[in-house]
């Protein structure tokens, strides 16, 4: 099974609250459709079009580079915008009332091609299909939101917790990867052979255009690097203090479904993550329809379902952590905040069209999926959920 091969393989529909555009307002609101780039890179060309900053910019979240998607922006007295490029076509659509965000969608709408799908895949699709639409499936997170494990940074929030701020610091700028582009790579082995000579390093970024503020900070300030994330920018430490969130609540959910799954019941879909362990059926989970799975705030305290606490301590005290260490202290914007996440996750309108050959891998077929999801939902998950063999 392949997702993705292609562009137009994965196409997504930003859902946005019916009462959210308006015909007046203060904030005017964009649609912007984007191939191949980033939510920022397309922000980035939306203020550049409206001559404004990209602090100017708002909108509901961050979508994936990968695919085709359609989301919404807006600026506060922002002009009228009507652009069409290769990469992203951006048009005026209305107004609201105030600046958009997380909270004024209500999830996406998404169009998928499942590429090389062989015998085996095609009759559990089948089987899948009818369980996933009365069942749902369990709402982990995919490896989207793990994008520090691609770019082998680790869990950059892991050692800050464990006090770790010079460790967190190195690995978050130098750590090597197999997809960095030829400058990073440039700008990484030079901060990396440089660590601890703090003027070096801050003309290393200046010349290269990363980091310089940061190691000006360490210049001035050798040991703080706590102080040192100051300076990078908000949405990077938010990225990785809900990584290893996101991380401690999947490993929990999957030891959950172990406890009360027998192997031969169990559904495991692999990731880089970990294994995503699923029930067969969900009656063999021993809990409500509309149940929840606490993703956990500072030190586990908002935690109050004594199974889920000694699930989450549990996944803690692999990491050599203790409950009350589940928090950052002294670097700014990286509190954590916890909130009940559901356990299953229903696609809504959910379709598959006939299989069809498969053009670009001889021998297999392909399907068209489409369903809808609510925010924070991941349809990839889903898509490999349907093809899975038990």
């Amino acid at each position: 099974m392949k997702l993705k091969s292609r562009a137009a393989d994965f196409r997504v529909r930003e859902l946005l609250a019916p009462e959210v555009l308006q015909k007046k307002g203060e904030f005017r609101v964009y649609r912007v459709i984007k191939r191949k780039l980033t939510s920022l890179e397309a922000a980035e060309v939306l203020a550049q079009e409206a001559g404004r900053g990209a602090g100017a910019i708002a909108m509901c979240g961050l979508k994936d580079r990968q695919g085709v998607t359609t989301q919404y922006m807006s600026i506060r007295h922002g002009p009228e915008v009507s652009a069409a490029g290769s990469d992203v076509k951006i048009e005026t659509v209305g107004f609201a009332a105030k600046e958009l965000d997380s909270k004024d969608s209500t999830g996406n709408a998404f169009e998928l091609v499942v590429r090389d799908l062989h015998t085996e895949e095609l009759a559990a699709l089948r089987t899948n299909l009818a369980r996933i639409r009365k069942q749902g499936v369990i709402n982990y997170f995919d490896e989207q939101r793990f994008g520090n494990l691609r770019h082998g940074q680790g869990w950059i929030a892991l050692d800050l917790m464990k006090g770790q701020a010079e460790r967190a610091l190195k690995m978050l700028v130098a750590a090597r990867s197999l997809h960095d582009d030829p400058r990073t790579k440039v700008l990484k082995q030079a901060l990396w052979d440089n660590w601890g000579d703090w003027p070096a390093c801050r003309d290393i970024a200046g010349k290269l255009g990363a980091h310089h503020s940061v190691f000006e900070h360490l210049r001035r300030h050798p040991d703080d690097f706590a102080g040192a994330f100051y300076h990078m920018a908000s949405r990077v430490r938010l990225i990785h203090l809900y990584a290893y969130q996101s991380h401690v609540w999947n490993r929990a959910v999957a030891d959950f479904v172990r406890e009360h799954v027998p192997v031969d019941k169990r559904v495991v879909l692999e990731s880089e993550e970990g294994p995503l362990v699923y029930p067969a059926e969900r009656d063999l989970l021993p809990v409500a329809p509309d149940a929840t799975f606490r993703l956990p705030g500072p030190g586990l305290e908002d935690v109050i379902d004594p199974v889920q606490r000694g699930l989450l301590a549990d996944v803690l005290a692999g990491d050599r952590l203790a409950p009350g260490q589940f928090h950052i202290e002294g670097v700014s914007g990286m509190a954590l905040k916890g909130e009940d996440r559901p356990l299953f996750v229903h696609p809504a309108h959910l379709r598959v069209r006939p299989p069809k050959a498969d053009p670009h891998h001889r021998g297999a077929a392909m399907v068209g999926v489409r369903f809808e999801l609510p925010r924070g939902a991941y349809a990839t998950l889903v898509a490999r959920r349907l093809v899975e063999v038990p």
